[in-house]
């Protein structure tokens, strides 16, 4: 499961994305839920909060229940994802996401993230999106986003390993993010399926553990960066 995720540069985000980024936003490396991170609707890149909150829950999000994750295997079954996910579909934008390989004494924290582009190999990373799906609070207009997880993918197994099944952001090609946004529901389906190729594993410091850090320290590899696994 995504427990945290990055976003260490925003150079190339309001080209990819086609929006301008929000004045004041500066490069995350170690976003974790009920935080406030970047996301594009429709119409704009958007801070908003990592924690999907009921519209008609909870004046200014301060009660209810909040959704981080979003199971791909929920979203026809529970009405605040199925209503979500018709009407106001989001990406998440991100360069790479976390998780913990619970072996030993201490879990140790893994960067897992896209190679660089060949256009920007002086980067260890490159944007992307996560899929989400966003709602609006009727009462004060904040914005909220839960990520859609699916199924392990095969950088998360290698990283975890085989008997670890908590499952992985969902990632919208690169090529789709207009008719995720815009398209259907059935055509939103169909952009949930696909693993994405040429990512990276690597190993990253323990100060990551910590969500009270969010620097470059988090990313900074153990050993040699070329050792980490690429799918």
């Amino acid at each position: 499961m995504i427990e945290r995720y990055t976003l260490t540069s925003l150079d190339e985000v309001d080209n990819i994305f086609g929006h301008p980024v929000p004045a004041g936003s500066t490069p995350r490396f170690n976003i974790a839920p009920l935080q406030r991170a970047l996301i594009c609707t429709a119409t704009r890149i958007a801070e908003a909060r990592w924690g999907l909150l009921p519209p008609w829950r909870g004046h200014g999000g301060k009660r209810g229940p909040h959704v981080v994750h979003a199971p791909l295997a929920a979203i026809d079954h529970v009405p605040l994802l199925r209503n979500s996910f018709k009407s106001q579909r989001c990406l998440v934008i991100a360069d790479g996401f976390y998780v913990w390989r619970r072996t030993g004494k201490r879990p140790a924290p893994i960067w897992i993230h896209p190679a660089p582009a060949a256009a920007r190999p002086d980067r260890r990373t490159q944007a992307i999106a996560f899929a989400g799906v966003a709602a609006t609070h009727r009462d004060d207009g904040q914005l909220s986003f839960a990520v859609i997880v699916g199924p392990v993918t095969p950088i998360v197994a290698s990283a975890l390993g085989p008997a670890d099944d908590a499952g992985a952001p969902v990632v919208i090609p690169n090529d789709s993010y207009r008719r995720w946004l815009t398209g259907s529901r059935e055509i939103a389906l169909t952009l949930l399926t696909t693993a994405p190729a040429g990512w990276r594993a690597e190993p990253v410091s323990t100060w990551v553990s910590s969500v009270e850090h969010d620097d470059p320290k988090c990313v900074e590899p153990l050993g040699n960066p070329a050792q980490g696994e690429l799918f």
